[in-house]
């Protein structure tokens, strides 16, 4: 199998074409494969059949209503947990989050690393993962243990001196399958291509983008987002100071060391850190809209700073965290 030319593939097309690279491809193969789509450039129609099928291969399946924070990674700002903590104050809302993550590519900071370090029990099966739905409105799920497939492309992608298309697929491959999103990317042209994708797959939900580089809602500069709404979509700036009230410097809400940023987010949930505290309900503020919490952002971003600073948030976390050690 070469790929010196790849034609643009439809949906069945690139759904048999990785299901034939997982189940019998070199590494070799695989390199060339992702090689060539970097160079070509992907499509919502090619995402959407290799989506399909590696979540074919998972072993969790999907949850009905609910939703997802997360971004696709690598802005290099070293900024705290700010998806997943907007996820524990949207759970604590009464919204049904199935978060999706994985353990930090180039460091210790990732969702998957900062809820190892809550001590989270990520082993479940589907009804587990149903459970902690329906109690407490929030289940993690690790990549690598349900999505184990993504590592036979591990090598090839090493092998390779740039991003690939599974950089894009990790945010969207989650076994839950929910029909809500609100996705981070770090530039326009990812925005675009989820885009198509969520359209092409009836998803609701919001692709955010800062002109920083943030794959989140920044604190600092004005933010893209593209709102996508069945077979529509409507792209708007916002600026940080309209919501919050001024702006807040990116280092007020990063950190270096994971111990650090680790701190700092539990320290923004509990409202002892008020920056990282309205850092988070920005980004909190999106899947609030989203769910009919609220009509508008700024609404929005007032009922999770409320939720933050009442402790509602942090007494949240504390149930998720005893009921995932039953």
């Amino acid at each position: 199998m070469t790929f010196q030319e790849l034609p643009e593939m439809d949906e069945s097309s690139a759904f048999r074409l990785m299901n034939s690279l997982l189940l019998n491809s070199s590494d070799e193969t695989k390199a060339a494969f992702l090689a060539a789509l970097h160079s070509r450039g992907e499509t919502g129609a090619e995402l959407s059949g290799f989506v399909r099928a590696l979540r074919n291969t998972a072993t969790l399946g999907k949850i009905h209503n609910v939703m997802d924070i997360v971004g696709t990674g690598g802005d290099g700002k070293n900024t705290i947990n700010v998806s997943t903590a907007a996820s524990f104050v949207v759970s604590s809302l009464g919204i049904r989050v199935a978060k999706h993550g994985n353990y930090g590519a180039t460091s210790n900071k990732g969702s998957g690393d900062f809820l190892r370090f809550l001590g989270y029990n990520f082993e479940m099966d589907q009804e587990e993962l149903a459970r902690r739905v329906n109690d407490t409105n929030f289940a993690f799920i690790l990549a690598p243990l349900y999505n184990a497939k993504f590592a036979k492309f591990a090598k090839a992608r090493k092998s390779l001196p740039h991003k690939t298309v599974f950089n894009y697929l990790g945010p969207i491959t989650n076994p839950a399958d929910p029909e809500n999103l609100v996705l981070g990317v770090t530039h326009e042209e990812i925005s675009r291509l989820y885009s198509n994708f969520m359209i092409k797959n009836d998803k609701r939900g919001y692709i955010i983008y800062s002109r920083d580089g943030m794959d989140e809602i920044s604190p600092e500069t004005p933010s893209m987002m593209t709102i996508i709404k069945g077979s529509e979509s409507e792209k708007i700036e916002i600026h940080p100071e309209d919501i919050i009230g001024d702006k807040i410097r990116i280092d007020e809400v990063s950190a270096t060391e994971p111990a650090d940023s680790f701190r700092m987010t539990l320290e923004g949930i509990s409202g002892k850190r008020r920056n990282v505290s309205r850092f988070i309900a920005l980004n909190a503020a999106p899947a609030l809209v989203l769910n009919g919490k609220a009509g508008e952002i700024l609404d929005a971003y007032d009922i999770a700073m409320e939720a933050i600073s009442s402790g509602t948030v942090s007494d949240h976390l504390d149930k998720i965290m005893g009921d995932c050690r039953r």
